[in-house]
């Protein structure tokens, strides 16, 4: 739609060309994304959560590594430019929630002790008594 404005909104008394400012103007409302709430995301699943891990191949070079949990369905995690690289990753993720890493000693100590597992509480004795883990 052309805008067309009429002579007396262009010109003066004196046939100036004049700008008269558009009384309009002043009703934009600025937004910011600043203002909007904050939304926390949602906690990471837990291990018992999870299901593992998966590669999908997502363009001509590029493979992409996904996570698997029953509460929050497929989440990408990394990309990757070979599938090997993609695969290893996965694999990886895998071979440790199958059969997780054991704690450092100093982490062992600094554990909760109601969230101690049996064979870590077993490890924290040991460790106790003189014994290495």
């Amino acid at each position: 739609m052309p805008t067309s404005f009429s002579l007396d909104q262009l010109t003066d008394s004196n046939d100036n060309f004049r700008y008269r400012q558009d009384p309009m103007i002043n009703n934009i409302e600025i937004t910011s994304s600043r203002k909007k709430a904050y939304k926390p995301l949602p906690a990471p699943p837990t291990r018992r959560q999870l299901s593992g891990w998966t590669v999908e191949q997502v363009g001509p070079q590029m493979w992409r590594v996904f996570r698997n949990s029953t509460t929050q369905g497929k989440q990408a995690v990394i990309d990757y430019n070979t599938q090997e690289g993609a695969q290893g990753f996965a694999d990886g993720c895998n071979g440790e929630h199958k059969n997780p890493t054991k704690m450092s000693a100093s982490s062992l100590r600094n554990k909760a002790k109601e969230h101690l597992s049996d064979e870590e509480k077993a490890d924290l004795a040991a460790l106790a008594a003189g014994e290495g883990i």
